[in-house]
C-alpha cells in the first residue's frame, strides 16, 4: 500500500448540515482533500455524491458539485469558510501526523479509528456527528493503471501510437505520484522514468504488466494540445511509447527528485544574482539610464527641432519676399 483514499459523509446533529468529501495521501504527508457542505435547503437542490462509487468517480462527483455550489452561491461564502476551517484544523492537528494516522488506520482496516479522526476534525464546526466512511488502498501500479484507463486524451491523439516508427513498440504509461510527483514535462531526454507497460489482450481489452524503469529517448509536444508523446528505452532492445498530459506528476527516484528541486532553486538564485550584479555594475560605471538624464536629452532634442523650425520659417519668408 502506497496511497490511501478516504471517502466520507457526515451529518451534524447540531446544524442539520451534511458534509461529503474525500482525503487522499501517503504516509507522513499532508492529506489532499475536498469537501462539500450542504445546508438543509441545498440538500433538496443538489444530488449528494454516492460514497459507494469508486474513489476516482466519487472524487469527480465531489469536485463537480463543489464547482456548482460555488458558482450558484457566489455571495454566500459558507462553503469557502468551511473549507478554510478544514484546512486550518488539519494544520492545527499537524497535517503530516493526520496523514500518518489515516494511512495506518486504513492499512489495518480500522473503521472506528477513521470515524474518530473524522469526528475530531469536524467537532469544532459541527458538534456531534454521525458518519459513514469507506477507505481504499492503492499502490503505484493500481493508481497508474486507473489513471491510464481513464485518460482518453483528445480526439485524434491515438494515431501517434500507430506511427510507422513506433508501430511495434510497447504501449506504456508513466507511474504517477499525485503527492510528491515531478511534472513529466520537466524531465529531459536521457533521464530515467518509471513506467507501467500496457499489454493488449484483444481489440477491446488491455492489461497492465510489471513496473519497469526506462529512459526517455524522445519527447514531442503534440501540436495544439497539452499532451506529450514519449518514446522510452525499456532495455533489452524494447522501446515504449506513451501519450500523457504534460502536467502529469510522475514517480521518480526520491534522491533524483530532491536533486532536481535543488537545481531549480539554484538556477533561480543564480538568475537573481546575475541581475543584481549587472544592476550594481551599471550603477557603479554610471551607465544606468536615469529619468533625469533622459529628461535633459528630451529637452535638448525638442529645443533643437524648435530652432530648426524657426530658421526654416524665416528662410521661406525671405524667399517669398524676393518673389
Amino acid at each position: 500500500m502506497d496511497f490511501y483514499a478516504l471517502k466520507f459523509i457526515a451529518n451534524s446533529n447540531l446544524t442539520g448540515e451534511i458534509y461529503v468529501g474525500y482525503m487522499f495521501g501517503k504516509k507522513g504527508q499532508s492529506p489532499y482533500f475536498n469537501v462539500l457542505l450542504l445546508t438543509r435547503t441545498q440538500q433538496k437542490e443538489f444530488e449528494i455524491p454516492d460514497i459507494s462509487k469508486d474513489y476516482l468517480d466519487f472524487k469527480s462527483d465531489v469536485d463537480m458539485q463543489y464547482y456548482k455550489l460555488a458558482s450558484k452561491y457566489k455571495n454566500d461564502n459558507l462553503l469557502i469558510q468551511f473549507k478554510t476551517y478544514m484546512y486550518t484544523t488539519l494544520k492545527k492537528m499537524n497535517n503530516n501526523v493526520i496523514g500518518t494516522k489515516l494511512f495506518l488506520a486504513i492499512e489495518e482496516n480500522d473503521i472506528y479509528v477513521l470515524k474518530s479522526i473524522l469526528s475530531d476534525i469536524l467537532s469544532e464546526w459541527a458538534g456531534e456527528t454521525k458518519s459513514r466512511v469507506i477507505a481504499q488502498k492503492f499502490d503505484y501500479k493500481d493508481l497508474t493503471w486507473l489513471d491510464a484507463v481513464k485518460e482518453k486524451g483528445e480526439g485524434g491523439l491515438e494515431e501517434y501510437l500507430y506511427r510507422e516508427d513506433v508501430k511495434n513498440s510497447v504501449e506504456t504509461y508513466p507511474v504517477i505520484d499525485p503527492i510528491e510527483g515531478y511534472p513529466v514535462s520537466k524531465l529531459d531526454i536521457g533521464e530515467q522514468i518509471i513506467v507501467l507497460p500496457i499489454h493488449k489482450v484483444n481489440d477491446d481489452e488491455k492489461k497492465p504488466g510489471q513496473i519497469v524503469e526506462g529512459k526517455i529517448i524522445s519527447k514531442e509536444l503534440i501540436p495544439s494540445t497539452d499532451y506529450l508523446f514519449l518514446k522510452i528505452d525499456l532495455g533489452s532492445g524494447n522501446i515504449g511509447k506513451a501519450i500523457v498530459s504534460r502536467e502529469l506528476k510522475v514517480s521518480i527516484d526520491q534522491n533524483k527528485l530532491q536533486s532536481l528541486r535543488n537545481s531549480e532553486e539554484s538556477e533561480i538564485k543564480e538568475e537573481q544574482k546575475v541581475i543584481g550584479d549587472l544592476y550594481s555594475q551599471m550603477k557603479k560605471n554610471g551607465t544606468m539610464p536615469s529619468s533625469k538624464r533622459m529628461s535633459y536629452l528630451d529637452i535638448i532634442l525638442i529645443s533643437g527641432f524648435s530652432m530648426l523650425g524657426i530658421l526654416l520659417i524665416i528662410l521661406i519668408a525671405i524667399l517669398l519676399g524676393e518673389f
